[in-house]
């Protein structure tokens, strides 16, 4: 194996760490089956560098690997229970022990929620939530921009619907 191409893999893998973590948990609530997943993407993203071309960024290209790897992945392995609890989202800071237990109380509830959404949408606010553009959301998925708008407003009725009902 070139020295070169395990530097850049490395490097890869260093700067896109946490989102190919996101994504095997987007797909899969089991810890020890996220980390299976995680490594047959590492794996799939091995594989596939050399045929990266350079025509999308490769953080896009490596959330391409890691759905694909995830799809693939859950075909492979339907007996798994395949819920989601997004590992980094944070609420605003708060002083007192009351307002941290409450934050995490409504951040459990969003996670639960989030859980109980399709794969395909427990994907999209995980990216919407990461920050990412439409743009970059649409690269991903493979759908188009207007469709990941949406599918944005649909998921988020839903997680409001979820959110309300589990109060």
């Amino acid at each position: 194996m070139p020295i070169k191409e395990e530097e850049e893999f490395n490097e890869l893998v260093k700067n896109n760490h946490a989102s190919i973590y996101r994504i095997c948990r987007a797909y899969l609530y089991d810890v020890s089956h996220a980390n299976d997943l995680y490594q047959e993407i590492l794996l799939q993203v091995w594989k596939s560098l050399h045929g990266f071309k350079g025509k999308a960024k490769v953080s896009t290209w490596v959330y391409r690997v890691a759905v694909n790897t995830a799809i693939s992945y859950n075909l492979k392995n339907k007996k798994h229970d395949h819920q989601s609890l997004p590992d980094q989202m944070q609420l605003p800071y708060q002083d007192s022990m009351p307002d941290k237990i409450e934050q995490e109380i409504q951040l459990d509830r969003l996670r639960y929620c989030i859980s109980q959404l399709e794969t395909g949408n427990r994907l999209i606010i995980s990216l919407v939530l990461e920050n990412k553009s439409y743009k970059d959301i649409a690269e991903i998925t493979g759908t188009s921009i207007n469709l990941v708008g949406v599918k944005i407003n649909r998921i988020k009725a839903r997680l409001l619907k979820l959110m309300q009902e589990t109060k």
